[in-house]
């Protein structure tokens, strides 16, 4: 089992229910993300067999991408610039999780298999099973220079979305020190949605239905646990509705996480905040719990547990 580190601003909306945001590409802070040549991707196209014509494939990625999140974990607990980037100026935490469980071979309690809109042939061939792989960091875009070094005898039964998954793996070597690895999904996949002004959603039919069991606050934001339909083509179908919103990066899409090993609270947290948590750090068992301070030798940080009562 692998454990990898998810820093949060504030760890509290996640203690409180278990779920983490997959980022859409909107939501993402790098202008390069799912980038990739779109010349050498189409003398590539036909040596795949997945589509007529290269302007095809280049269709459905462009059309897709932005149906895709990412979760970002990282191999580093102590990287001093994303606890002042992504935890909040050190008064976030982070999550340790068991990347891949022993039981089914994800971070997730119950995953989401999607059975509509799938490119792939044969069972077995799907692309997002949430597997946490490490990125692949580059000095330019994907294709570009490596057009047949990697191993494409699946890609028939694979399909396009072998295409969208692995450009969605790799980013420029500016971010190597961040360490990252990547679950790379579709966002129909998600547990739970959250949106600003459900109505925009075109098929009326559809946005009856998710009134229906959905909630709405007095700030216009909807939400809908997708997990708590039985009917898994009811949810997909409401899913994919959702997605549509994808564009708007204030949407979140959320997937249930389980496999939870430690929780470090950065160095500015104060004694009240940690045990303010102490509740909801009940749904978790054999959580370890650490505090970050100053080294004052080096430009480190130091790290001591803390003892559950």
């Amino acid at each position: 089992m692998k454990l990898l580190y998810k820093y949060m601003s504030n760890p509290e909306y996640f203690l409180k229910e278990g779920y983490i945001r997959a980022s859409q590409l909107s939501a993402l802070n790098d202008p390069f993300e799912a980038t990739y040549c779109k010349e050498a991707l189409s003398d590539l196209c036909p040596h795949f067999e997945i589509c007529d014509s290269p302007s095809e494939l280049i269709s459905y990625i462009e059309e897709n991408k932005n149906k895709i999140g990412v979760i970002s974990l990282t191999e580093a607990k102590d990287n001093l610039l994303m606890w002042s980037h992504y935890a909040n100026e050190h008064k976030g935490a982070v999550i340790g999780f068991w990347a891949k469980s022993a039981f089914n071979g994800n971070m997730f309690t119950h995953l989401h298999e999607p059975r509509f809109n799938s490119t792939s042939l044969f069972d077995g061939f799907e692309m997002f099973h949430g597997e946490c792989l490490p990125v692949m960091y580059r000095k330019q875009p994907r294709y570009r220079v490596d057009r047949f070094d990697f191993d494409y005898s699946n890609i028939s039964a694979e399909g396009q979305d072998r295409i969208l998954f692995e450009i969605f793996q790799q980013k420029s070597d500016e971010w190597i020190y961040e360490k990252e690895h990547r679950v790379t999904l579709r966002l129909d996949q998600a547990d739970k949605i959250v949106v600003t002004d459900v109505h925009r959603l075109k098929n009326k039919h559809v946005l009856s239905k998710l009134l229906g069991i959905g909630s709405e606050d007095e700030n216009g934001r909807f939400t809908v646990y997708l997990d708590k339909i039985s009917d898994e083509i009811v949810r997909e179908a409401y899913a994919n509705n959702l997605v549509e919103l994808s564009f708007d990066p204030s949407s979140l899409y959320l997937f249930k996480v389980g496999h939870v090993n430690s929780i470090i609270y950065g160095l500015n947290v104060s004694q009240s905040t940690i045990d303010g948590y102490q509740e909801e750090l009940y749904n978790y068992r054999n959580i370890e719990q650490w505090k970050a301070s100053l080294n004052h030798d080096f430009y480190t940080l130091e790290f001591s547990e803390i003892e559950r009562t």
